[in-house]
C-alpha cells in the first residue's frame, strides 16, 4: 500500500467518513467488505486492513483468523 496524490483511469475513488481512498480496479475484490484503520503504537503507525473473512475470525486458519 502506498499513498498517492493522483488517480489514474485504472483506479476507483472511495470516500468513507470524510476520508478518500484510491483503489486499483484489479484489487477491488480483495477490499470488498474490508475495513481500513490507521493504527498508532509505541512502534510507530501504519494501516491495518481487515477483510470480511478475517474480521469474523473464520477466514485465515494459518494465523488464527487475525491476519491483517
Amino acid at each position: 500500500m502506498t499513498l498517492d496524490e493522483s488517480k489514474t483511469e485504472d483506479d476507483i475513488l472511495d470516500q468513507e467518513h470524510g476520508v478518500s481512498m484510491i483503489i486499483d480496479k484489479k484489487l477491488t475484490t480483495y477490499f470488498k467488505g474490508a475495513t481500513v484503520d490507521y493504527i498508532e503504537s509505541k512502534h510507530g503507525g501504519g494501516f491495518e486492513i481487515r477483510t470480511a473473512k478475517t474480521a469474523d475470525d473464520s477466514g485465515c486458519d494459518s494465523c488464527g483468523g487475525s491476519c491483517s
